[in-house]
C-alpha cells in the first residue's frame, strides 16, 4: 500500500503548473522584441542586448526614411494629382514617426513591462487562491494566429514580392517597396501585442463574472459578502492594470490609429488613380495593404469594446446579487 507521502507526491505531479502571463505571451513577446517595437521583452533579457536590438531597428527605420526621401526626388514629378501627392507624403510622414516611436518606446519605458507582468502574476495568484481558474486557451490560440499573420504579411510577403518581380519585371523592384514589409511587420507586432494584453484583461474580467454568477441564494449572507469583497478586490486590481496599460500604450494607440487612417486613405486613392490611368501594377499588393490596416484597427476596437463591456458587467452582476 502506498504511503500518504507518496500519494501527496503523485497529486502534486499530476496537478498542472500555473503558467504566468509572461510565460503565456512569451512567443509574441520575443517576436516584438526582435522587431524592436513596444516595451515587450523576454524575461531576464540583458539590457545591453535589448538596446542593441533597438539600435539595429532604429538603423533600419532610418534606411527606410532615406529611401523615402530618394523616392520623393525621383518619383515626385510622376504624381499628376496634388491631392494624391499630399496624401501620399502625409501617410509617409505618419508612418515614419510611428516606426520611430515604436522603437524608441522600448528604451523610454524600459522598466514598465516587468512591472505589468508582475501585476498580472499577483492577480492570478489571488484568483487561484480564491478557486477562480483562468482559461487561457483563447489567448494562446489568438497568439498563434497573430504570429502567423505577422510572419506571412512581413518576411514571407517580402520574399514573395522580391521573387515574383525578379522573375517577371526586375525593373519594378525598389528597395522602398521591400522595406515597407518591415514597417508592416512592426505595426502588426506592436498592435497584436497590445491586443493580447487587452484580451488577457478581458479573460480575467470574464473569470470574475463567471464566478459571480455561480452565487445563489442558498449561501449565507456572510459568505456572499465575503465573495463580493473578493470580486471588488480583484476587479479594482485589474482596473489598475488597465490604467497601467493606458499609460504605456496611449501614444501608440494615437499614432497607430492615425497611421491606419492615412495608410488606408492613401492606398485606396492610389488604387483609384491606377484604375483611372489604366496602370494595374502593384494592385494586389495595395489591396492587401489597406485591408491589413483596416483589419488591424477593427480588431483592436472590437477587443477593447468587449473588454469594457465585460468590466461593466461585473457591477451589474453584483447589484443583482445584492437585490436578491
Amino acid at each position: 500500500m502506498a504511503s500518504t507521502e507518496d500519494l501527496i507526491n503523485v497529486t502534486f505531479e499530476k496537478s498542472p503548473k500555473l503558467l504566468s502571463v509572461n510565460e503565456i505571451l512569451k512567443p509574441s513577446t520575443i517576436l516584438s522584441w526582435l522587431l524592436g517595437v513596444g516595451v515587450a521583452r523576454p524575461a531576464n533579457s540583458p539590457k545591453i542586448l535589448t538596446f542593441f536590438v533597438r539600435f539595429i531597428n532604429f538603423v533600419v527605420c532610418s534606411v527606410i526614411i532615406a529611401y523615402g526621401a530618394i523616392d520623393f526626388f525621383i518619383f515626385g514629378s510622376v504624381f499628376k494629382s496634388d491631392t494624391f501627392k499630399i496624401m501620399y507624403y502625409s501617410n509617409k510622414a505618419v508612418c515614419y514617426v510611428s516606426s520611430y516611436w515604436y522603437v524608441i518606446q522600448g528604451v523610454v519605458q524600459y522598466s514598465k513591462w516587468p512591472i505589468l507582468m508582475m501585476e498580472f502574476e499577483t492577480i492570478d495568484k489571488k484568483m487561484n487562491q480564491f478557486g477562480w481558474k483562468n482559461d487561457n486557451r483563447t489567448i494562446k490560440k489568438f497568439q498563434i494566429l497573430t504570429i502567423i499573420a505577422t510572419i506571412i504579411l512581413g518576411p514571407l510577403s517580402l520574399i514573395s514580392h522580391a521573387l515574383y518581380y525578379y522573375f517577371t519585371r526586375p525593373e519594378d523592384i525598389f528597395a522602398s517597396d521591400l522595406l515597407l514589409y518591415h514597417t508592416i511587420a512592426q505595426s502588426l507586432a506592436m498592435n497584436f501585442t497590445f491586443d493580447l494584453i487587452v484580451l488577457t484583461i478581458y479573460n480575467r474580467f470574464q473569470t470574475i463574472n463567471n464566478a459571480a454568477m455561480q452565487i445563489t441564494e442558498q449561501l449565507t449572507a456572510g459568505i456572499i459578502i465575503q465573495e463580493i469583497r473578493r470580486f471588488r478586490e480583484i476587479h479594482h486590481a485589474i482596473c489598475n492594470i488597465v490604467r497601467h496599460v493606458n499609460s504605456i500604450h496611449g501614444g501608440h494607440l494615437l499614432l497607430s490609429s492615425l497611421n491606419s487612417f492615412t495608410m488606408v486613405v492613401a492606398t485606396l486613392f492610389r488604387i483609384y488613380m491606377g484604375v483611372v490611368e489604366g496602370k494595374h501594377s502593384f494592385m494586389m499588393i495595395n489591396n492587401v495593404i489597406w485591408m491589413t490596416y483596416v483589419a488591424q484597427f477593427a480588431l483592436t476596437c472590437f477587443i477593447c469594446t468587449f473588454t469594457v463591456r465585460e468590466s461593466a458587467k461585473t457591477g451589474i452582476i453584483i447589484h443583482e446579487i445584492i437585490l436578491r
